[in-house]
């Protein structure tokens, strides 16, 4: 590959573009003679056994899209080459593949939807990997995981370098013999280009790969990509630079793919001979020459046509010879005219056969809506198209999701647990379901933004309601844990914009309850308020008017006149008394606590309190704090004791403290231990600020530290300091 090559320097070209970071890693190859020798500018550690590549591949991990590698367990069954078709195909790409001289560096494999393009692409990474080809993505509208080039460069740098791959162990080496980097593997496969949602992406991409391939000094990668033959991606390879590197094949209906149509429809029929009942008693002679004949010609070389054939026969609803009759008919039905497709008509007879239509469109527009996190989002990244969640967003009952998809099995992937995502096995299905001229009264549109985010907002709101008929707690749910954070990521997004909201969100949040809420969600993810981002809340729900009168009647008194907490035996009264100020601090800036040195002096000499900030935040969760009105009477057991927040209290404290030096301290100190006004001379702290310290920090004092009856000052070091 590198032969006579000598003082080359081939440099990558690829950005990935990873939510609010940005990585961009410069990796090279230098050549000099029969050498290579491997040179960083950041990006991958040389050395791959230290901690910084550790940590190196734990961000790749984390950007990259798992479930678009080849052997992920989301694609789990993928689709593959029935065996003995595709043999022609199969064998001009391994050829390719394999050969070590060739005047091709990108080989395009395209054709129309249903032909078997992933198929084919999946065989390939399942004999080649690791042998000779090095990594490999699956694009698909479907994923949102791997429906975008942002977790492209990361993703196929993790497969390079995780445990296992042949490439990992040369990475870090300073030079590498030409003879032995040739043996490596060095194809990349990508499959499904046009499946990328964005166009200006899959064009992208293809400049990148353009440009090292086609530069003086060769890059050792190849590409083998699969598409269909979309303008954006034909006009992208018809850049003249493509011109003497690239190979191109096109999957049309051929004769080679009647015959092995007719194989995958042969086969699969004697399977269903030998595992259904009710065809123990048919013999070889069904379904007749006839009948499969005529299936195969209306397939039409798209081996999706045949697969859900297969499926959709494959049923113990029904006897398996009347569905295939029903197949048959339909075709007979509508004869030449009609204006469908016969990859529509079999999915237009498939939709038939389902009971509750109304029922099954909600589901399968919910499915057909690509779930959309807000600012790139991390805790979005749920089971949204799980039956349970499903059931949970339309208000169906425990495996209601299932009975009402139970005839839909050729079309959807419905997952064993309900807690996993339901998959449409075919972009084909979701492309006629949008289509109205493909699939007329079955026309299935996905949501609105508006329509999907009222929705979301609506479950959110109902699950952070679910503690309050249980209030005060025994036993917490783990779901305001989720529900919160992406409750409050989709109404901080500056895209979302609920307009005029359903009934059903207007009632949800009716019932909404900021103490009981609050308490689960302290217990779960610790004290952090997001003041500020309430009140916008509450400005934006007044824009309602009346609707939302119950909703704001809640949330004014706890934002405006504070609220209590109620700490349990197990919390000593040091630290609660610590965790109070983070509230009020939180309450106040709405950001999680963060306090400066000279700060927690004063509050530890103040209160006689050894606290480390670190064992403080790792003590947040994990307890059952009490949240509740600032005019409770409720009476707490035996041990509990409470503190009041107040807006006022903290907005004092940050006041005078944010004024003050050391020394400023230090005589704020004095005067409030000792009940003096010097602090006053300097006019740093205003006289009702000073009263007021003294009365809530005496009063919380003495509630929480009675056994301290006295201001006397100590260091917090010495004797007599009270040690959490």
């Amino acid at each position: 590959m590198f032969n006579r090559s000598r003082g080359a320097t081939i440099w990558g070209d690829a950005h990935n573009n990873v939510g609010r970071d940005q990585s961009h890693c410069n990796n090279a190859y230098e050549v000099h003679g029969n050498v290579i020798h491997n040179v960083y500018s950041g990006g991958i550690s040389p050395n791959l056994d230290d901690p910084i590549s550790k940590d190196t591949l734990r961000l790749l991990a984390e950007k990259a899209a798992p479930n678009a590698c080849y052997d992920s367990e989301q694609r789990f069954p993928p689709p593959n080459c029935h065996p003995g078709t595709r043999a022609e195909i199969l064998a001009k790409l391994s050829q390719w593949i394999e050969g070590e001289r060739r005047s091709s560096r990108v080989f395009w494999l395209y054709g129309s939807a249903g032909v078997g393009k992933s198929a084919i692409a999946q065989n390939l990474a399942e004999k080649f990997t690791g042998r000779k080809i090095a990594a490999s993505f699956f694009f698909s509208r479907s994923d949102t995981s791997r429906d975008k080039l942002e977790p492209f460069v990361a993703s196929l740098a993790y497969q390079l370098c995780k445990l296992g791959s042949p490439l990992k162990p040369v990475l870090g080496r300073s030079k590498v013999e030409s003879e032995a980097f040739q043996k490596l593997p060095n194809t990349v496969t990508i499959d499904g280009l046009d499946e990328c949602v964005q166009h200006p992406s899959q064009e992208r991409l293809l400049a990148i790969i353009r440009k090292p391939i086609t530069s003086p000094t060769h890059t050792p990668w190849v590409f083998l990509i699969f598409s269909r033959p979309e303008p954006q991606i034909r006009c992208a390879f018809d850049h003249e630079d493509f011109d003497r590197v690239l190979m191109c094949l096109a999957i049309t209906p051929s004769a080679e793919a009647t015959r092995d149509i007719r194989k995958y429809m042969v086969d699969c029929f004697a399977d269903l001979r030998k595992k259904h009942r009710a065809l123990r008693y048919e013999g070889t002679s069904w379904p007749s020459e006839d009948a499969i004949d005529k299936l195969v010609d209306r397939a039409d070389g798209q081996f999706i046509f045949a697969s859900t054939v297969i499926k959709f026969v494959d049923t113990h609803d029904e006897r398996p010879q009347d569905r295939l009759e029903t197949i048959l008919r339909i075709y007979v039905d509508h004869g030449v005219d009609s204006p469908y497709s016969d990859l529509d008509l079999l999915y237009h007879q498939i939709l038939s056969a389902c009971h509750q239509w109304e029922k099954v469109q909600r589901v399968l527009r919910l499915l057909v809506t690509p779930h959309k996190c807000p600012r790139n989002d991390s805790s979005w990244k749920n089971s949204w198209h799980s039956p349970a969640m499903v059931a949970l967003q339309l208000h169906l009952k425990h495996g209601e999701v299932e009975a009402i998809l139970s005839r839909l099995h050729s079309v959807l992937q419905i997952p064993e647990y309900n807690t996993d995502n339901i998959h449409i096995t075919h972009a084909s299905f979701t492309e006629f379901l949008s289509d109205p001229n493909c699939s007329g009264k079955y026309h299935t549109p996905e949501m609105s933004k508006l329509e999907y985010y009222d929705l979301v907002a609506t479950l959110l709101l109902h699950t952070l309601s679910t503690m309050k008929v249980h209030y005060p707690l025994y036993q917490l749910q783990s779901e305001v844990t989720t529900a919160f954070p992406l409750w409050n990521s989709m109404l901080r997004d500056q895209d979302t914009d609920f307009g005029l909201m359903s009934a059903h969100l207007f009632a949800a949040l009716s019932c909404f309850d900021p103490y009981s809420f609050l308490s689960t969600y302290i217990f779960f993810q610790g004290i952090n308020l997001h003041s500020p981002f309430w009140r916008d809340t509450i400005k934006w729900a007044k824009s309602f008017g009346e609707s939302t009168l119950q909703f704001v009647g809640a949330w004014e008194p706890f934002l405006w006149g504070g609220f209590c907490v109620a700490f349990p035996p197990k919390i000593s009264k040091q630290l609660a008394l610590e965790w109070t100020f983070h509230l009020e601090e939180s309450f106040l800036n709405g950001y999680t606590y963060h306090v400066d040195t000279s700060r927690k002096i004063f509050l530890q000499r103040l209160y006689f309190v050894i606290v480390e900030v670190s064992t403080i935040i790792s003590s947040w969760g994990g307890h059952t704090l009490l949240i509740l009105p600032a005019d409770s009477h409720m009476i707490l057991p035996e041990g509990w004791h409470m503190t009041h927040i107040t807006k006022h209290n903290e907005e004092v404290f940050h006041r005078v403290l944010n004024v003050m030096g050391q020394d400023d301290m230090e005589l704020l100190l004095d005067d409030i231990q000792m009940d003096t006004c010097e602090i006053l001379i300097r006019k740093l702290v205003r006289e009702d600020d000073l009263a007021h310290l003294k009365s809530f920090l005496k009063e919380r004092r003495k509630e929480v530290i009675p056994q301290a009856n006295d201001w006397l000052y100590r260091p917090f070091s010495g004797e007599g300091a009270l040690t959490v």
